[in-house]
Formats: structure tokens, C-alpha cells, sequence
């Protein structure tokens, strides 16, 4: 073989293996892609005039589009409300660029914020692991998923918080205060609000539909701008369950927006030690007595649960007793008990319990 020919063979196998090492590096850091996504305190309905998630550190950038034209009033804190036009790959928002109407208060705002960008990728990078139920084999399977929503929440007086969703948390990410715009020019969106006047006449319209407290709050300027900041204090608050419930999942909302998946059938029955935020709502799945799987959903009152756990001595480290009488029967309203535990007090959640409902549950997943 001539030298000529075995430099070319060379080169082919130098390819060869740059290629096959491109693709097992690809398999194993698939990219993740985001879209993004609106929420709102309920009843405070906001609507974005112009936002973006810029990809850049200029503004010149590439971006994805906030959720626009459309009047946002989620049931929630980090509900994924409004949809966004576009979505990005293997990247991490640098920017939010926003500008929005709070209806309330009949006042737009305006900012632009530098994103912890870092912090975004991390939660993104490695995907989040969901179980599910495989039908062949009759066990059950992890599925990574790198499927993320970008969420700005925007509350009245202009603060903004970031989350970061995935089918099984959602994290915030950062909070921000935007200021008040007074030159935006809300005819380029909706033609009928054409300068002071049509803003307020739309605006008021809009507001008919509000529940009548919060009108009450705009007709006498007592809108609380102070609570929402209170939703976000969080507690060193430890779940705990008996061995003997064969519980397999706990799902917890909190107040503040945030969303966390513990699955203990997969990690060993180990609960994450860390400070979490009020819950608002908490879903479990166990067995009953005679072995069926159920599933439970336990909802809270916001106010009543958040004057609890403010009424707990500061630093105190809080287990979330979650007590299951095995004998609860599907469609049944009981059977779920709530209890704080701190060294110096055992409190009793029952007076928050809006409801809750046990239902049976074929597949754990």
C-alpha cells in the first residue's frame, strides 16, 4: 500500500471515530428545550403588551416570545397560562425583556432583568427523571424528560417572579420588580383603548367579571400589594410518612407557585431535607388495607395553612406528619390527617383542610 493511500485510510478512521464519539456524546447529553409561559395571582389579571426571553446578553439576541394578546387570571401561583410562539434548544434564557398591564390597577410596568442563566441550566441540563408504568413488563420505568417551561409571574406593583417548570417540580429561579410605564401604547394592541380614556373604559370592562372582594379592593385602593411578598417565606418542613401506608408518592403544591414530586417507591423512602414553602395542596398514592393502591388529593386554605405555620416558633424544624387510616374507602371525603410536629408543638391542620378525596388507583404511575 502506497503512503498516499494510507494517509487517506487514516483520515477515515480519525472521522470514524470523531463521529461515533459526536454521537455518544449526544446520546448522552441529550438537549433540552423550553417555551414559556405566564401566571398570575388569582383574580389580578395582567396582560403582556411586549416580553421576551432573550437568549443573548444584548438585547439584540434571539429570543422567545412571553405569551401576548390575551388577558392571563390564573386559578394558580405557577400555573402555565398563555402560550408561547416559539421555543428554544441546549440554551438558557440570558434576558426577560417585559411590559404589561396590571388590570387592577389600571397601570402598566416595564423591565428589563438579568437572568440567572446558570442556575436555569442547571435544572434543565440533566432533564427531569418521571416514572412511568411499562405495560410489557409490568414494572415500572424512568423516563427522562427534557420537555421545561419558563414562567414569569406577574403581581400587582410590578414584582415578577421567574419558575422554572418540568412535568415533576418547579423551581424558582429568580424575583424582580419592574416600574411603572406610562407610555405604552396599548391602541397598538387593542384599538379601543385609545389614550387615557379608552385604556381606563377597556379596563373597566374587563373588570366586571371580578369577584366582588377584589373590586371592592380597587374601589377603595386596598389592593394588598404587601401579601403576596409573605407567600415566599419558607420553612425547614420535612414530610413523614408510616412505613406501613406503602406510601409511593407525594406530590406537593406550595403557595409561592412551586411544585415537588417525591417518589419513594424509587429512591429508597428517602424524603429531601430542605426548606420548603406553605403547602397548598398535596396529592399522595398508598396502599389501603387490603393492598389496592389510592391515591388521595388534600387541599388547603391559603390563609388559614400560612397563619399556622406563622405561628410556629421561628427556626424550629417542622415535620409534616402525613396520617393514613388504611380503612378509607374510594370516594370518600375523610381518612387523610395533616399534623405539625416541632419540639415544643403538635398542631392539628384540620381547621386549613378545605377538602380532600380518596379514589382507588390502577397503576402506580
Amino acid at each position: 500500500m502506497n503512503m498516499k493511500k494510507i494517509i487517506i485510510c487514516i483520515a477515515f478512521i480519525c472521522l470514524f471515530n470523531s463521529t461515533l464519539i459526536s454521537c455518544q456524546n449526544t446520546m448522552k447529553h441529550k438537549k433540552y428545550f423550553w417555551d414559556s409561559s405566564v401566571c398570575t395571582p388569582k383574580g389580578y389579571p395582567a396582560e403582556i403588551f411586549s416580553g421576551h426571553l432573550i437568549l443573548g446578553n444584548t438585547p439584540e439576541s434571539g429570543y422567545v416570545y412571553m405569551p401576548f394578546d390575551r388577558i392571563i387570571n390564573s386559578e394558580n401561583l405557577g400555573d402555565n397560562d398563555g402560550s408561547s410562539s416559539g421555543e428554544a434548544t441546549g440554551i438558557s434564557p440570558k434576558i426577560l425583556d417585559i411590559t404589561w398591564l396590571s388590570y387592577t390597577e389600571n397601570k402598566s410596568y416595564s423591565g428589563v432583568f438579568k437572568l440567572d442563566s446558570e442556575k436555569i441550566e442547571s435544572l434543565m441540563i440533566n432533564g427531569s427523571e418521571t416514572p412511568y408504568w411499562d405495560n410489557e413488563t409490568k414494572k415500572i420505568g424512568v423516563f427522562k424528560d427534557f420537555d421545561f417551561v419558563v414562567n414569569a409571574g406577574l403581581f400587582p406593583g410590578g414584582m415578577v417572579i421567574l419558575y422554572v417548570w418540568s412535568p415533576t417540580n418547579t423551581t424558582i429561579v429568580g424575583k424582580y420588580q419592574a416600574n411603572e410605564d406610562k407610555n405604552v401604547d396599548w391602541q397598538m394592541a387593542h384599538p379601543s383603548m385609545k389614550g387615557k380614556e379608552g385604556i381606563t373604559e377597556y379596563v373597566n370592562y374587563m373588570n366586571e367579571d371580578l369577584p366582588q372582594e377584589i373590586k371592592d379592593q380597587i374601589k377603595q385602593g386596598t389592593i394588598p400589594f404587601g401579601y403576596w411578598e409573605t407567600l415566599f417565606k419558607k420553612y425547614p418542613i420535612t414530610p413523614q410518612v408510616k412505613a406501613e401506608d406503602k406510601v409511593e408518592t407525594i406530590e406537593i403544591n406550595y403557595i409561592n407557585g412551586e411544585f415537588e414530586s417525591i417518589f419513594l417507591s424509587l429512591n429508597g423512602n428517602v424524603i429531601p431535607i430542605k426548606e420548603r414553602a406553605v403547602p397548598r395542596k398535596i396529592n399522595i398514592v398508598w396502599h389501603d388495607i387490603n393492598d389496592r393502591r389510592m391515591e388521595s388529593d388534600i387541599f388547603f386554605d391559603e390563609k388559614k395553612s400560612k397563619a399556622i405555620f406563622e405561628n410556629i416558633k421561628i427556626g424550629e424544624s417542622i415535620k409534616l406528619i402525613i396520617d393514613v387510616d388504611r380503612n378509607t374507602k374510594p370516594r370518600e371525603t375523610k381518612g387523610i390527617s395533616i399534623k405539625l410536629k416541632t419540639a415544643s408543638a403538635e398542631i392539628d391542620m384540620e381547621e386549613a383542610i378545605i377538602s380532600q378525596e380518596s379514589f382507588t388507583k390502577s397503576r402506580p404511575y
